[in-house]
C-alpha cells in the first residue's frame, strides 16, 4: 500500500468514527456500544484494504520459456596467401596480395558438398580484392590496403552458398623496381610542371618587352625614364642610341646608323640641363620628341621631359614643350591658377 492509499484509509476511518461518536451522544447510546462501533470503524477499513491488496498481489507468475540453444558456429580454417598478383588501374603495374583467409563450410549448404571448399574461399576473397585493386592507382597502394582490410574483414558467403570466408592482415606491395620507377615519374612530372611555368613566365616577359617596351625608340625611352626616379636627362640622352639599336634588334630590323644630322645635345663641357640654354634649344627638344616617339607616344614622352625640365628650373621651356604637344597634365608643384596665369 502506497502513501496515497494509506492517507485515504485514515480519512475514511476518522470520519466514520466521528459519526458514531456524535450519534451515540445524541441518542444516549451506551458507552460500550458507540466505543465498539468506533473501534470497528477504524480497524475495519485497514483489514479490508490489506485483504484486497493481498489478493491482487498474488497473481500467477508468467510461464518461464526455455532458452533456445543457438548452434555454435563451426571453427574456421586458416589459409595463408602470399604473393598473389593483382592488376592495378595501370595495367603494366601489378600489386602483390598477401594475407590470411579464414573459412568454414556452411552447415545448411545446398546440394552435394564441394570437393575443395578452401579453393572457394580463396576465390571469393581474391575476387573481392581484385575489384578494389583494379580501380586503384599504383601510387595509392597503401590507401587500398586499408580499404581491403575493412572490406574483407566481414564474413560473407560465396555464390554457391557452400562456404563463408573472410580475411585479415591484408598487405599490398609493388615490386621494388616499379616503386622506384613511380618515384622517378612523380619527380619528372613535378620538374616538367615547374619548367612549363618558367617558360610561361618567360613568354610573358618577352611579349612585354617586344610589344610594349621595345615597340619603338620612344616607348623604350619612356620605359627607361619611368624606371629612373632621379630624372637624369643627361643619361637618358646618352642612352637614346642604345635604345634605338635595341628596338631595331628586337623586331629584326636593320640597326640604324648614327644620325650625323642629329643635334648635339651633349656638349663635352656643358650639361644638357645647364643654367642658360642656347638660342633655339627648344627646337632641339621638339625635334628629339618627334623623331623618337610616334603620335600615340609623344604625349607621354613630352610630359616626362617637361617634368624633368621643370624640376631643373627650366619651367619656361617645359611649358613650351607642353603647349607644343598638347600636354594638359599639371607639372609637379604647379597649381591650377599658376598654370592658367602662365598660359
Amino acid at each position: 500500500m502506497n502513501q496515497d492509499q494509506r492517507t485515504a484509509v485514515k480519512v475514511v476511518s476518522v470520519i466514520g468514527a466521528l459519526i458514531w461518536v456524535l450519534l451515540g451522544l445524541r441518542y444516549g447510546w451506551p458507552t460500550w456500544l458507540w466505543v465498539a462501533l468506533v473501534v470497528l470503524t477504524i480497524a475495519g477499513p485497514w483489514a479490508v484494504s490489506w485483504w484486497l491488496l493481498g489478493r491482487v498481489g498474488r497473481r500467477p507468475a508468467p510461464p518461464v520459456e526455455a532458452p533456445v540453444e543457438t548452434p555454435a558456429a563451426p571453427k574456421p580454417t586458416e589459409h595463408p596467401v602470399s604473393g598473389t598478383p593483382l592488376r592495378s588501374a595501370h595495367p603494366e603495374y601489378r600489386f602483390s596480395f598477401s594475407g590470411t583467409i579464414f573459412w568454414y563450410v556452411k552447415p545448411d549448404a545446398p546440394g552435394l558438398p564441394h570437393a575443395n571448399p578452401g579453393g572457394l574461399a580463396v576465390e571469393l576473397v581474391l575476387e573481392q580484392a581484385g575489384e578494389v585493386v583494379a580501380e586503384t592507382s599504383p601510387e595509392d597502394g597503401e590507401l587500398a590496403q586499408h580499404r581491403l582490410n575493412a572490406l574483407l574483414g566481414t564474413p560473407r558467403s560465396d555464390k554457391s552458398g557452400h562456404v563463408v570466408a573472410w580475411a585479415s592482415d591484408v598487405r599490398l606491395a609493388l615490386p621494388d623496381a616499379d616503386a622506384e620507377r613511380l618515384r622517378q615519374l612523380a619527380a619528372a612530372r613535378k620538374d616538367e610542371e615547374l619548367w612549363e611555368r618558367k617558360r610561361a613566365h618567360e613568354r610573358k616577359k618577352r611579349a612585354y618587352f617586344a610589344e610594349e617596351v621595345l615597340q619603338s625608340p620612344g616607348s623604350a625611352l619612356v620605359w627607361w625614364l619611368a624606371r629612373r626616379e632621379d630624372g637624369d636627362l643627361d643619361e637618358a640622352v646618352r642612352q637614346i642610341s642604345n635604345l634605338r639599336k635595341l628596338t631595331a634588334a628586337a623586331h629584326d630590323r636593320r640597326i640604324p646608323e648614327p644620325d650625323g644630322d642629329a643635334p648635339n645635345w651633349i656638349h663635352p663641357v656643358h650639361s644638357f640641363v645647364a643654367e642658360e640654354f642656347e638660342v633655339g634649344a627648344e627646337q632641339h627638344v621638339f625635334a628629339a620628341i618627334e623623331r623618337l616617339a610616334s603620335d600615340d607616344e609623344r604625349a607621354a614622352l613630352s610630359h616626362r621631359l617637361a617634368e624633368a625640365l621643370a624640376a631643373h628650373g627650366h619651367r619656361d621651356l617645359a611649358q613650351l614643350v607642353r603647349d607644343r604637344f598638347g600636354d594638359r597634365q599639371e607639372l609637379p608643384g604647379t597649381s591650377s591658377g599658376a598654370a592658367l596665369g602662365e598660359g
